[in-house]
């Protein structure tokens, strides 16, 4: 184990006792939440409380909401027709190129020449746009022509022989009718517009005096761009800002996507970059999932221990800038996951020694009978947040070797309790820093870290803990729910409970797991069947989607343990459909075909369903979500 440094804090803290050092900076926030209670509870109308505390998260945290009017229609193309426009494409892009006669097809589709639309072509090798034609509006044939003649236009000079043109990925897109918004929506109001607009499934158009400008639905994936950025491209166009241009008129489309790798390829068809849903996730999918995460997370890893943090596919490169919480969290993944599937912790282990050079001691007094000092993970800025020091004592508890790491992870356990307030509300960072935030996320880590320990060894330290931080946190939920709140807060407790057979215990968790289920898209309160499953926020599903199955699997295992009928068929329901979606978030390898380096990006989790941005702490949070998925779902002796 690596040498543990003594940290010498200065200013006051070397002569004060936590509570006297942290009074004057802890009370008058944790005082505030307390009256901001109080306030609600002195309330005499207990239907007003609810209210509005439901108002606040419901502003936050809820789906957006779907337009009335009618979606803009789509044409209909059938795989047969798709393979017709695909060879129709490739044909014509080789006579151009090669200056051969223009190519005339000998039978066009009859039902084809009825349907007028623009046509995109794209060409793509080795995943690089090379290629862009926009088609003559038209009958589809004609329109497919003149987009691949002009797509020809953007090759190189040279180096193109009838093989390599046969290699080629031809990319179609057709675009459907556009559809007006309405008059008095306010372009520039983010959280209005996203009531109207769907990124990957809608694409933008600006219609102008001087002509049009579109964004299509696969530049938001394929270009990793937001609904601003989309806006901003357009308005660039424009030179001016939209809103003072009276004659411009935003209007909104959908199209249909798909692809041909190469001459007599199988034709790939898309819908927001990603492949059709397959269903509600079997024994297979989960293993293959599962396998693939695992494969692509140990790819990322440094030879230091630590991880590339995150990967742009639309820029084809990793981030400059980097989150040790969230490598710390990877690590504790890696070490549930080892558990879980008994395989080799190699990875964890990498990233744990890295991780404990950072462990230093509080100038506290030490523990009379083990002699331990409490301690933590120092941050080079000095933040010090508690997520770090719980996430790395959660890696050390539920490593297969957990007794390897004993006295560091007996000194992280004293000092997360150390944080602790007699209120139960746990300050955020250890000493220098001074920080109360994170009450969403760092609490519940720590939480989970504790839970996992007493599991290990029943204490009445942190039995004591639980029971003041779910008189705090119980009230804090009541007043701010929150997804990322209560995917910790619901693992926590459900184990507790687990473990100590509490019925409180259990009653908090199923309180919050409730709530947790009733935030899943379904068809009653969303339009998009790839969204089902997913937890509804102003920008759809993310990929903090592992992170509520792992939630939601713990909630599951409780409500067997407890013989709870109606919440285990719940649960179970709730469980399929979140994994469901963490699957699809799953890039596939006929998702990447834009991707430059597909290793970067093949098997990992994108952050949302538009998105190609791979983040390493999802790929974590999904890897132990599926698996405690496969678990719960697929028991061993089931």
């Amino acid at each position: 184990m690596p040498e543990i440094a003594s940290l010498r804090v200065t200013r006051r803290l070397s002569n004060y006792s936590s509570r006297a050092y942290l009074a004057d900076r802890i009370e008058p926030v944790e005082n505030l939440i307390i009256r901001i209670y109080t306030f609600f509870m002195s309330l005499r109308k207990p239907n007003t409380r609810l209210g509005l505390a439901l108002a606040f998260s419901f502003s936050m945290y809820s789906a957006p909401a779907s337009d009335q009017q009618p979606q803009p229609p789509v044409p209909i193309i059938n795989a047969v027709q798709r393979q017709y426009l695909s060879h129709l494409i490739r044909r014509t892009v080789r006579d151009a190129k090669l200056k051969r006669p223009e190519y005339v097809p000998d039978f066009v589709p009859e039902a084809l020449t009825r349907l007028n639309a623009e046509v995109v072509v794209r060409l793509r090798r080795d995943g690089y746009l090379i290629g862009l034609g926009v088609g003559q509006p038209g009958p589809i044939p004609k329109s497919a022509q003149s987009a691949a003649q002009a797509s020809v236009a953007m090759l190189s000079s040279d180096g193109f022989d009838a093989d390599d043109l046969a290699n080629l990925l031809i990319e179609v897109e057709v675009l459907g009718e556009t559809q007006d918004l309405p008059a008095n929506l306010n372009w520039l109001n983010r959280e209005e517009l996203r009531k109207y607009i769907e990124p990957g499934i809608h694409g933008l158009v600006f219609l102008t005096p001087s002509g049009v400008r579109r964004v299509c639905p696969s530049d938001f994936y394929t270009g990793e761009i937001s609904l601003d950025d989309g806006l901003k491209t357009l308005a660039q166009s424009l030179h001016q800002e939209p809103s003072q241009a009276p004659d411009t008129r935003l209007r909104r489309f959908r199209s249909v996507h798909w692809y041909e790798r190469s001459s007599g390829a199988p034709i790939v068809s898309l819908n927001r970059g990603m492949l059709p849903a397959s269903g509600s996730p079997s024994r297979s999918s989960l293993s293959e999932g599962i396998s693939n995460l695992a494969s692509y997370i140990e790819y990322r890893q440094r030879a230091t221990g630590l991880f590339a943090y995150e990967f742009d596919a639309g820029e084809d490169r990793y981030a400059d800038d980097d989150n040790l919480v969230r490598q710390i969290g990877i690590t504790a993944s890696l070490s549930q996951y080892a558990a879980l599937s008994g395989k080799s912790p190699a990875a964890a282990d990498a990233a744990i020694r890295y991780h404990l050079r950072g462990l230093r001691d509080l100038s506290v007094a030490e523990d009379s009978q083990s002699g331990t000092r409490p301690g933590f993970i120092a941050m080079a800025d000095a933040s010090n947040k508690l997520g770090v020091t719980a996430l790395l004592a959660l890696a050390l508890v539920e490593h297969p070797r957990s007794n390897e790491f004993a006295e560091a992870r007996e000194k992280l356990i004293r000092g997360i309790l150390w944080l602790q307030q007699p209120s139960g509300m746990f300050v955020s960072a250890f000493p220098p820093a001074e920080q109360l935030g994170g009450q969403d996320f760092f609490p519940g880590e720590a939480l989970v870290a504790l839970a996992a320990d007493y599991e290990r060894q029943p204490e009445e330290r942190i039995l004591k803990a639980f029971d003041a931080a779910m008189a705090f946190y119980g009230e804090y939920f009541r007043l701010r729910q929150s997804p990322a709140f209560t995917a910790w807060q619901v693992q926590a407790f459900a184990h507790m409970a687990m473990t100590t057979n509490r019925g409180d215990f259990a009653a908090f968790a199923f309180e919050q797991a409730d709530w947790l289920v009733g935030q899943q898209l379904d068809p009653s309160n969303c339009t998009w069947p790839d969204l089902f499953g997913g937890i509804g926020s102003d920008d759809g599903p993310s990929a903090a989607s592992g992170l509520y199955l792992e939630a939601l699997t713990d909630a599951l295992s409780l409500a067997r343990k407890r013989n709870d009928a109606a919440r285990i068929t719940r649960y179970e329901t709730a469980v399929r459909g979140m994994a469901e979606l963490v699957l699809r978030l799953q890039v596939k390898p006929e998702e990447a075909y834009f991707a430059r380096s597909r290793k970067d990006v093949i098997g990992g989790i994108r952050s949302a369903p538009a998105s190609t941005r791979i983040r390493i702490d999802h790929c974590g949070h999904a890897l132990v979500g599926l698996s405690k998925a496969l678990h719960v779902l697929f028991p061993k002796d089931g």
